[in-house]
C-alpha cells in the first residue's frame, strides 16, 4: 500500500499531471466552470502572492537593473510575440471576427501566470515580476491604441486593465512583503508549491470549461487558430531558448524570458473579445491557452522540476 500511496502523493504534487487533469476535466465536465469562474481573480491573486514571497522589493530600487529588465520584457512580449501573432493572423485568417480576436490577443499584456510559472520552473522571479508589471502599465496605452489602428475601435475598458494591475500585481506584491517581514513566509513554504499547483488546476479548468463549446461548434476554424497558437508558443519558445543559449544568457533568466516571449493574458483577451466583438473572437484565446499549458507541461517535464 505504501508504494501506491507514495505514487498518488507524487502525482498530487506534479505540476504537469495537475494541469493535464484540468484540461481533461474542462473538456468533459465543463458545467462546473460557471461556478468556479467568480473565484478566478482572487485565486490568481493568492497564486501570485505565494509565488513572489521570496522576492524582495529592493530590486525595484535599482533603476539600472529594472530598466534593462523592462526593456527586454516589452521587446519579447510586445515586440516578438505580438507582431508574430498579428503577422500570422494576417496571412492565415480570412474571418473578421477571428482576426479581431488575434488583434486583441496581441494587444493584451503577458499572462499573470508568467510569475508563478517562473517560480515553478525555478526561473528568475524578479525578472518576471518586474517585466509583467511594466507590461501591464504599458497595456493601458497599447490596448486601446491597437484597437484604433487595426480595428478602428476604442471600445476597450482601460479600467479593466487598471483593476487587473491592482488586484493581480500591486496587492499581491504588498501582501507578499508583509508575509516576509512578519516571519510568516517560512511557515507556509512547505505548502506553497501545492497551493500554487491546485490553484492553477481551478484556473485552467475554468478557462477550458467556459470555452468548451467553441471547440465543439467551430471545428472549421480550430485548425487555423491552432497553427498560429503553435507557432506563437512552441516555435517561438524553441527558437528563443536556442538563441539565448548561444549568446550566454543564464538558465534562470532564460526561463523568464522564454515565458515572457510566449504568454499573453488569455482571460483578459477573451473577456474583451466577448464584450466587444463576439464569441468567435474569443476562440484564439481559448486555443492559445491550451497550447501554452501543454508547452508548460512539456517544459517542466524536460527540466525535471519536482
Amino acid at each position: 500500500m505504501m508504494p501506491a500511496r507514495n505514487s498518488f502523493r507524487d502525482l498530487s504534487r506534479n505540476t504537469g499531471f495537475i494541469l493535464s487533469l484540468a484540461i481533461v476535466f474542462g473538456l468533459i465536465l465543463n458545467r462546473g466552470a460557471v461556478y468556479t469562474e467568480p473565484s478566478i481573480m482572487p485565486l490568481l491573486a493568492v497564486i501570485v502572492t505565494l509565488s513572489i514571497t521570496g522576492v524582495s522589493t529592493d530590486f525595484f530600487l535599482s533603476p539600472k537593473k529594472a530598466a534593462r529588465t523592462i526593456l527586454i520584457s516589452l521587446a519579447l512580449n510586445y515586440g516578438i510575440l505580438s507582431f508574430a501573432v498579428i503577422g500570422l493572423a494576417y496571412v492565415i485568417v480570412p474571418d473578421y471576427e477571428l482576426w479581431a480576436g488575434f488583434i486583441i490577443l496581441s494587444a493584451v499584456p503577458p499572462a499573470i501566470a508568467v510569475i508563478p510559472f517562473t517560480f515553478r520552473l525555478n526561473g528568475n522571479v524578479r525578472f518576471s515580476l518586474t517585466g509583467t508589471m511594466a507590461a501591464y502599465i504599458a497595456a493601458l496605452g497599447i490596448v486601446p491604441l491597437s484597437f484604433y489602428i487595426f480595428l478602428g475601435e476604442l471600445s476597450v475598458s482601460v479600467t479593466d486593465v487598471l483593476i487587473t494591475i491592482i488586484v493581480l500585481i500591486a496587492v499581491p506584491l504588498g501582501v507578499s512583503q508583509i508575509l516576509r517581514k512578519t516571519g510568516v513566509e517560512p511557515k507556509i513554504e512547505r505548502y506553497r508549491g501545492q497551493i500554487v499547483n491546485w490553484g492553477f488546476f481551478i484556473v485552467v479548468y475554468t478557462v477550458i470549461g467556459l470555452n468548451q463549446r467553441l471547440f465543439l461548434e467551430r471545428p472549421d476554424i480550430l485548425l487555423e487558430t491552432s497553427v498560429i497558437a503553435f507557432i506563437a508558443t512552441v516555435a517561438i519558445a524553441f527558437a528563443s531558448e536556442h538563441i539565448m543559449k548561444r549568446i550566454g544568457i543564464t538558465d534562470r533568466d532564460r526561463i523568464s524570458m522564454v515565458l515572457m516571449a510566449t504568454r499573453k493574458n488569455y482571460g483578459l483577451a477573451a473577456a474583451i473579445a466577448l464584450a466587444t466583438i463576439g464569441p468567435e473572437a474569443a476562440m484564439p484565446s481559448a486555443v492559445a491557452s491550451i497550447f501554452n499549458i501543454a508547452h508548460f507541461i512539456w517544459f517542466s517535464h524536460r527540466r525535471k522540476k519536482p
